[in-house]
């Protein structure tokens, strides 16, 4: 862009406001003694003479810069003498054919090389948008390949592994298919990370904390299921999204049965539930016996839950904890002795 400098519509004039004929024009970079070269054409090709002179009237052909900084002129009679109120830096400059931000002269800078304002703001923008694409935000095509994925000194961004990538996997991914990873920093030694692999909706994450990388965990999602034997079995140690009706059937889940073991009990022995969960038992005496059932977390501390003088017949239920320990004292064997475990 070409900008014309305004000399007081290019005259030169005495301190009395008389034009001064034939009067000579220098030019320097604003602030300095160098030269500067002006032009005669807004395509800034064909240079004036230095110095620059005035016709007869004392004025000036017009004058042209390329707007690659601020200009200092010295302005003198043709005998050399100074002109009154020279010299002016940094002049005017005025544009000759833009308006708005194109048209307003710019320094250049290393970061933003440019001449005009207009030019400088759409350099900023592509300056900033610029390392926000290295780290895949913005990008159309593809974002930039993880070599390690264990590398703690990776910039906050979006980025993609594949078989080539090394590091700390998920147990059981295999890098091979490639994927999407999320590093987001807190500081120097803290970020999270979020691994996403090609075909999968799993989403694992893993936390940076003090320098070292902790171990990855997964996000449970509505497909993170299971079956509802499963969850009325108990035995999978699988995590799994629990469902109302799952929920129902574990709750209902009861594969205990009744055994009768009169043979294999006898009074005045503590016996321990070892089955991980709570059993039910049923004691049914003889007439005219007498007796109490003790129950109890420790084999020593147990208390007793039923007395009686004369049991005449009647059965008794009562539930005993996983862990938890029973005993019958009673003055005759038990008639029948079942167990719901």
């Amino acid at each position: 862009m070409a900008t014309i400098l305004n000399l007081n519509q290019n005259r030169a004039v005495d301190v009395n406001g008389i034009a001064a004929p034939g009067a000579l024009a220098y030019f320097y970079r604003s602030g300095t003694n160098t030269a500067k070269i002006v032009y005669s054409d807004p395509a800034c090709t064909t240079p004036h003479p230095t110095p620059l002179a005035a016709d007869g009237a004392g004025v000036f052909p017009p004058i042209y810069t390329p707007g690659d900084g601020n200009i200092r002129v010295r302005v003198t009679t043709a005998a050399g003498a100074v002109l009154a109120g020279y010299p002016i830096d940094p002049v005017q400059l005025v544009s000759t054919d833009n308006v708005g931000a194109a048209g307003v002269s710019f320094r250049p800078t290393e970061a933003v090389p440019e001449k005009t304002v207009q030019k400088a703001i759409e350099r900023v923008q592509a300056n900033i948008l610029a390392p926000l694409a290295d780290f895949g935000l913005g990008v159309t095509g593809n974002a930039t390949l993880l070599s390690n994925i264990d590398n703690i000194e990776i910039a906050s961004g979006v980025y993609r592994y594949n078989g080539d990538t090394y590091g700390t996997f998920p147990t059981g991914l295999v890098p091979d298919a490639g994927g999407l990873i999320q590093f987001w920093r807190v500081s120097t030694n803290a970020a999270l990370m979020t691994l996403s692999a090609v075909g999968s909706r799993r989403q694992h994450v893993r936390v940076l904390a003090g320098g070292e990388w902790g171990a990855w965990a997964w996000l449970m999602q509505s497909s993170d299921t299971a079956t509802d034997a499963i969850w009325a079995a108990g035995t999978s140690e699988t995590p799994a999204v629990l469902s109302p009706k799952s929920l129902k059937a574990a709750k209902g889940a009861d594969d205990r049965v009744w055994s009768v073991v009169t043979a294999d009990r006898a009074r005045n022995i503590n016996y321990q539930n070892t089955t991980g969960r709570t059993i039910q038992v049923i004691i049914q005496m003889g007439v005219n016996v007498s007796g109490d059932i003790l129950c109890g977390a420790s084999s020593t501390t147990m208390a007793t839950i039923y007395s009686v003088g004369d049991w005449d017949g009647w059965p008794v239920t009562f539930d005993v904890p996983p862990g938890h320990y029973y005993r019958i004292t009673s003055t005759a064997a038990p008639v029948r002795w079942s167990e719901f475990r």
